[in-house]
């Protein structure tokens, strides 16, 4: 397996497999690559789900967040120079700059995500057999290992 990039008049070999270790190696990082791939998969999932739980337009996350803040242990006692009112403004606050860091590093993982299906898909692209099955076979691994990751509390 040979990588050429075509300069004019000319092809440099930037990366040339020769010898079974050298394969066994590529197969390996395209199928680490592909369980990363799966396990960004499952992240991202986890992160849509915790932004949409601290989102101060959503009813949801609103409602929890403003039943959790304001049980009897959390308000300032009744002589204290903090009101209610100011309480409740600190606290959407806090979730809305919860929020925007999470969507942010929502963000950041789908670009880290397309990268690598991309590259993935150039490693296929490669036309070789056992650089394909390292993709099948990672991404199967990679299925089964990450999924039941979302099931954790």
């Amino acid at each position: 397996m040979s990588l050429c990039c075509f300069y004019p008049f000319r092809c440099v070999h930037l990366y040339v497999v020769c010898v079974f270790p050298g394969m066994l190696l590529s197969v390996f990082v395209v199928l680490l690559f592909t369980v990363l791939y799966e396990l960004l998969k499952v992240w991202k999932l986890w992160l849509m789900e915790r932004s949409l739980d601290s989102n101060p337009a959503s009813p949801q996350g609103s409602n929890t967040a403003l039943t959790q803040a304001t049980s009897e242990t959390s308000l300032p006692p009744a002589g204290h120079k903090y009101s209610n009112r100011m309480l409740c403004a600190h606290l959407c606050v806090c979730l809305c700059c919860r929020w925007v860091l999470l969507y942010s590093l929502q963000a950041a993982v789908h670009v880290v995500q397309v990268t690598l299906g991309y590259m993935l898909m150039l490693c296929v692209m490669s036309y070789n057999v056992w650089i394909f099955l390292g993709v099948i076979v990672g991404s199967g691994l990679g299925y089964f290992v990450a999924f039941p990751l979302l099931r954790l509390p």
